[in-house]
């Protein structure tokens, strides 16, 4: 039977905290690895494969946001622990990819709460009631179940959240979503803390990643929110 437990890799040098979100999270039927710095965390990363990441900023031999970034170039999913709660930091969390961000201290059970929404919200990637196996406009090509993003012939890396960010607007074009519609669908509605800036974080890195610093894929739409315009002319469908 496969193994249907997640798996989460703790990188905190604290190592107390360490140990305490270790034992709680394992109680509660989650696979655990920890690592005390960002050299540990590398190696268990690529031998581990968490499908989430629990992350200091403070740790003794590298940034936890440099990590991150790093991190945030496959598919897992990134949540940044940090008892640093300048909005500066928390910015820059979400710029190089977190998926959240939780302040310490932290209730445990809030802590479990936040976990299952960002693995409900993986679990149900996508709100639209049809899924296009592909979307090709131009050089651009999206796929859904490769998870997948083709530029002029070349594989783009996007972090879990901006595939799925990019993807919800490509496959409902045409139409103008605000804020609080694209964090309830791709944040999942359990995250939205009010903070509506992390969708402008999230659409710049996606623009910048796939060529569109002149909004020719994506539309800001002053005052309103967010389109990806589209014509049928030039939306295909493919088949693997």
């Amino acid at each position: 039977m496969e193994n249907t437990q997640k798996k989460v890799l703790i990188v905190d040098d604290d190592l107390a905290l360490q140990h305490l979100i270790n034992r709680f999270l394992s109680y509660n039927n989650y696979i655990t690895e920890i690592a005390p710095n960002c050299a540990i965390a590398r190696q268990k990363f690529q031998s581990f494969q968490p499908d989430l990441v629990f992350l200091d900023i403070n740790l003794p031999d590298d940034t936890g946001l440099r990590l991150c970034e790093e991190m945030s170039k496959t598919n897992v999913m990134i949540v940044m622990l940090s008892s640093m709660t300048d909005s500066s930091y928390i910015l820059e969390a979400f710029a190089r990819g977190a998926d959240d961000y939780i302040a310490k201290p932290f209730d445990l059970q809030i802590l479990k709460a936040r976990v299952e929404a960002l693995f409900r919200r993986g679990a149900n990637k996508i709100t639209s009631p049809t899924i296009n196996n592909s979307i090709v406009l131009d050089n651009l090509k999206i796929n859904f179940y490769r998870r997948e993003v083709i530029l002029n012939n070349s594989s783009i890396l996007l972090t879990a959240l901006e595939f799925d960010l990019l993807y919800f607007l490509a496959n409902n074009p045409n139409r103008v979503w605000d804020r609080a519609e694209l964090i309830s669908a791709i944040w999942n509605k359990d995250d939205y803390d009010g903070d509506d800036r992390k969708v402008d974080i999230h659409i710049g890195r996606i623009r910048k990643k796939i060529g569109d610093a002149n909004s020719e894929f994506i539309k800001t739409v002053w005052g309103r929110g967010y389109m990806f315009e589209l014509s049928s002319c030039n939306k295909v469908k493919l088949a693997d």
